[in-house]
């Protein structure tokens, strides 16, 4: 049997993810209603988990990098 690593998913608030932004590029201009706005379309997946909004860190960076054709 081979030894698969383990990837951790990273789930963060909105608010965590925009810090996470920041600290890659100073000058993002993401935003927290952005992301609240991809998670109500559909357009990233999100958990609700009482009056906060879980997303997949690396799913959100991913929907960043699409191209605009790709995008929902």
């Amino acid at each position: 049997m081979q030894n698969t690593p383990i990837r951790k998913t990273r789930i963060r608030t909105i608010r965590e993810a925009i810090a996470l932004l920041k600290q890659a590029d100073s000058q993002t201009a993401v935003t927290y209603h952005f992301i609240r706005k991809l998670c109500d379309s559909g357009c990233i997946k999100s958990i609700r988990a009482g009056k906060k909004i879980l997303i997949n860190y690396d799913e959100l960076l991913a929907y960043l990098n699409l191209d605009i054709d790709e995008a929902c």
